[in-house]
């Protein structure tokens, strides 16, 4: 059993969730964006995310996973 005192790896490396960084402002007018990240394990993650733009969007997911390629799904 996994107890919630005790923070795993993944977690202590991963930045702080914060709006403008990780995610868009709250009030912001965004529109849902579908990316392909490369290089978290061995099949890509597909995240659906929302942004204002794709270029945010990419800079959100950039936050996350650093040393991953990001790519737009159309």
């Amino acid at each position: 059993m996994k107890s919630s005192n005790f923070k795993d790896l993944e977690s202590l490396n991963s930045p702080i969730d914060i709006e403008g960084v990780t995610r868009p402002k709250k009030k912001a007018k965004t529109k849902l964006y579908k990316l392909r990240i490369r290089g978290v394990g061995n099949a890509a993650l597909v995240l659906k995310t929302y942004a204002e733009t794709e270029k945010a969007a990419i800079k959100y997911a950039k936050a996350r996973w650093v040393d991953c390629k990001i790519e737009v799904v159309k």
